[in-house]
């Protein structure tokens, strides 16, 4: 008899083990399907905020939007990609995003950056894009699709140019 309750307290610890194991493979698999769709709905490259779209574009090129997301604080040397951003020609429309609170005295922001293209403080639909480590640059298409992202570093004066006109060269056929 003790034999037939050991054999059948067995089968209900194998039968119990068994819904506890479906039921954490059915919670695995919503979840991923949250992920999934979370993704598909929402793709973390796609519809970056652009606002200050130009109204009247001087060049028949179609317009690489760049982004760059920057503070005062930011070290001087890593801000150097700012002069850079100030000379670009026409296709180029820059906009850079800054805290709120430093937006409030724009000509001393500008002063001490050298950023002489639109400013815009950093909005709530920004958030999401916001990088970890700033000064970053964010070249978007159009409509909204980010191409590239580039930190800010030490020295980037120096090819920055060439490598947005170059990108640009090359990449016209994203940017129709």
């Amino acid at each position: 008899m003790t034999s037939f309750t050991t054999s059948t307290n067995t089968a209900l610890k194998i039968k119990k083990m068994k819904n506890y194991i479906t039921g954490f493979l059915a919670i695995c698999i919503l979840v991923l399907v949250s992920f999934i769709y979370k993704h598909s709905k929402n793709p973390v490259l796609e519809e970056f905020p652009i606002e200050n779209k130009p109204a009247e574009i001087t060049s028949n090129d179609p317009p690489l939007y760049l982004f760059i997301f920057f503070s005062q604080h930011n070290c001087h040397v890593c801000l150097e990609a700012i002069q850079v951003l100030n000379e670009l020609p026409p296709p180029f429309v820059v906009t850079g995003i800054v805290p709120g609170e430093e937006l409030k005295n724009e000509t001393e922001l500008r002063t001490n950056t050298g950023a002489a293209f639109n400013l815009t403080r950093l909005k709530d639909h920004h958030r999401r894009f916001y990088p970890h480590y700033t000064p970053a640059i964010f070249g978007v298409t159009g409509s909204g699709r980010i191409l590239f992202v580039l930190p800010g570093v030490p020295g980037e004066k120096k090819y920055l140019y060439n490598f947005l006109i170059n990108f640009y060269g090359k990449s016209i056929d994203l940017l129709i």
